[in-house]
């Protein structure tokens, strides 16, 4: 028998400077039984950084063809696309090819995942792969994220201020903060 998901609350307070967006709202995000701490936080740190209307956590972990975050339009299309923590290329290149106009985003707190993303579309790239569009690539601060997960509590407030590539947050009583590292990893 599976065990069940662990159903966290976040109640989380944003503004985002730089894309004037301020938000206040409660995020329940479902923990998978083999999910780490570490990579909760990167999912919702993902909602933060890439907040927009509609934005819902995907099936996750649940479903290795799904997506961490996304956004669909009345039709079902997927129109944002968010992978945390590991991406594998193929992957991210079929939901470009198969998605017209999809943004896909990357988000690590690893710098080696970002590496290995970077060295799979490299080699695909020599293998004359033609994909249209760009991926973004987001590393947060590691420090940042094993912070947060440090908190092993169901119910968390998150004040969340991202000002250009820094995030601060102030989680449960504590004041916390890190970089984030974008680029964009453009496809052949």
């Amino acid at each position: 028998m599976a065990l069940p998901s662990t159903r966290m609350d976040f109640r989380i307070d944003l503004s985002h400077v730089d894309r004037g967006r301020e938000a206040s709202e409660r995020v329940i995000v479902a923990r998978h039984p083999s999910e780490s701490a570490e990579h909760v936080m990167l999912r919702v740190l993902a909602y933060c950084l890439f907040h927009e209307e509609g934005l819902a956590f995907g099936p996750g972990l649940a479903d290795a063809e799904g997506a961490d975050l996304w956004t669909r339009d009345p039709a079902g299309r997927v129109l944002t696309w968010i992978e945390c923590g590991a991406a594998p290329f193929e992957k991210l290149k079929r939901i470009v090819q198969h998605n017209a106009g999809v943004a896909v985003h990357a988000l690590f707190s690893d710098a080696r995942r970002r590496d290995e993303l970077v060295s799979g579309a490299r080699e695909a790239a020599s293998r004359a792969s033609k994909v249209t569009g760009a991926i973004s690539l987001s590393t947060v601060d590691h420090r940042l994220v094993a912070a947060l997960a440090e908190n092993t509590g169901l119910r968390r407030q998150w004040a969340v201020t991202i000002v250009g590539d820094h995030l601060y947050i102030e989680a449960d009583g504590r004041t916390l903060d890190g970089e984030v590292v974008r680029s964009r990893l453009e496809e052949s």
